[in-house]
C-alpha cells in the first residue's frame, strides 16, 4: 500500500474539510446530550477517541459508496484515484478495518448502551451498502434512495448521545436528530441540481430525477425544515439572539440565491447555492457547540 496513493485517495474523496465536519457532527451530539445529562462529562481523552471513531464510521460509509458506484465512475471519473488503479478497494476496506477497531473501543468504552447503539447503526449501514437488497427499485428512484440512505444520520448521533446521556427518548436527541437528517438532505439535493445545459445523461441527479423547479423547493423546504428544529434546539439550551438570527439570515439568503435561478439557471450559481447550504448545516452545529460549550 503506497502512502503517496492514499493520501491522494484521502484528498480527493475524504478531504480534511469532511473530516472536519464529521467531527462537529461528534461534538455537537456530544454538546447537547452533556447539556441535558446529570452529569455534564468534560472534553477528555475520550472524546478525542470518540472523533476517530465518528470519522471511521463516516469513512466506512464512503468506501461501502464506492462498491456501489465502481461501474458508473470508471465510466465518468476514469482519472480518480481509485478508477485509475493506484489504490484497491481491498486496500481501502483494510484501512477501514484498522479504523473500525476505534469505534469498537470507543462503544465498549462507554458501555452496552452505546455498544447496541453502534452496533445498530452499523447493521443499517450493511443494508445501505446493498442497497436494501431492493438495488434495481431504488436506484431509478434517485429521491426514495436518498431517503433510505440519510436515515443513518440520526441512528449516528443516537450512537453518540448513548454515550453521555442515558435518556434515550429525551425530546433534544430526536430533534438533534432531525437537524442531521435535514442536514443531510439539504447537501444531498443541492450538489446534485445542476443547470439543463450541465446534465450529463450518465450521471444521477435530483434536477433530472424529480424536475429542476421541484428540487429547489425540496431544499428550501427541508432547510426551513432545519429552522424550525434548529429553533427548539436554541430555545432547549438558552441559545442568545446571534444563534437565531444568523440561522435565519442564511435561510434568508439562500432562498433570494434560489429564487433568482428557478427561471435562469446557472450552473456557477447553483455551485454558490451549494455552499450556502453546506454554510448553513455547518453554522448550525456550530453555534449549539459554542452556546453549550462556551457560554
Amino acid at each position: 500500500m503506497n502512502a503517496i496513493n492514499v493520501i491522494a485517495y484521502f484528498k480527493e474523496r475524504f478531504p480534511p474539510v469532511h473530516i472536519m465536519l464529521f467531527a462537529i457532527v461528534f461534538f455537537t451530539a456530544y454538546s447537547v446530550a452533556s447539556y441535558f445529562a446529570i452529569s455534564p462529562s468534560p472534553v477528555s481523552i475520550r472524546e478525542l477517541l470518540g472523533v476517530i471513531a465518528a470519522i471511521s464510521f463516516f469513512f466506512r460509509l464512503r468506501v461501502f459508496d464506492e462498491v456501489k458506484d465502481l461501474q458508473i465512475d470508471n465510466l465518468n471519473h476514469p482519472g480518480r484515484v481509485l478508477q485509475s488503479g493506484r489504490i484497491t478497494l481491498k486496500q481501502l476496506f483494510i484501512i477501514s478495518a484498522v479504523l473500525s477497531v476505534f469505534e469498537l473501543l470507543w462503544s465498549y468504552w462507554n458501555g452496552p448502551a452505546t455498544i447496541i447503539c453502534w452496533l445498530v447503526a452499523l447493521a443499517y449501514s450493511v443494508l445501505m451498502r446493498y442497497e436494501f437488497f431492493v438495488s434495481s427499485f431504488l436506484k431509478p428512484r434517485l429521491f426514495l434512495y436518498a431517503c433510505t440512505h440519510m436515515l443513518i444520520m440520526p441512528l449516528i448521533m443516537l450512537w453518540v448521545w448513548s454515550a453521555y446521556n442515558p435518556d434515550l427518548l429525551h425530546p433534544s436527541l430526536f430533534f438533534l436528530g432531525g437537524l442531521s437528517l435535514f442536514g443531510g438532505f439539504c447537501f444531498e439535493l443541492a450538489r446534485k441540481i445542476h443547470a439543463p445545459n450541465a446534465e450529463r445523461a450518465t450521471v444521477d441527479s435530483y434536477s433530472q430525477s424529480i424536475g429542476y423547479k421541484t428540487s429547489i423547493v425540496c431544499v428550501l423546504l427541508f432547510l426551513l425544515g432545519g429552522v424550525f428544529v434548529q429553533y427548539y434546539l436554541l430555545h432547549s439550551i438558552q441559545a442568545a439572539l446571534w444563534a437565531y438570527l444568523i440561522i435565519c439570515l442564511l435561510y434568508l439568503l439562500t432562498c433570494i440565491l434560489y429564487a433568482k435561478m428557478v427561471k435562469h439557471p446557472v450552473e456557477k450559481n447553483l455551485r454558490l447555492a451549494e455552499l450556502f447550504v453546506s454554510l448553513f448545516m455547518l453554522v448550525s452545529y456550530l453555534s449549539i457547540i459554542i452556546e453549550t460549550q462556551f457560554t
